[in-house]
């Protein structure tokens, strides 16, 4: 996944690390999570559908572009080195 490698493909290589958090939930001191249910490449990059439960409820599904992602809640699944 280094972008000075020969082969590196951004679209191919962000996908690779976000199948990875394929399934993976994240639960939060309170009872909420963020559960990770699907990821779909797309023509623009990979993307994340997610839930997130609050209290009692219904999940609130989410999608998101992995990046995107990775940006905001990449700190809570150890993908940000």
């Amino acid at each position: 996944m280094d972008p000075f490698d020969d082969d590196y493909d951004p679209v191919k290589d962000t996908a690779e690390w976000a199948e990875k958090l394929l399934g993976k939930v994240y639960t939060f001191e309170d009872g909420d999570s963020i559960t990770v249910v699907q990821v779909k490449r797309r023509e623009t990059g990979p993307w994340i559908t997610y839930h997130i439960q609050q209290g009692p409820g219904i999940p609130r599904k989410m999608v998101m572009e992995a990046n995107e992602f990775n940006v905001t809640y990449g700190h809570l699944f150890g993908t940000l080195d």
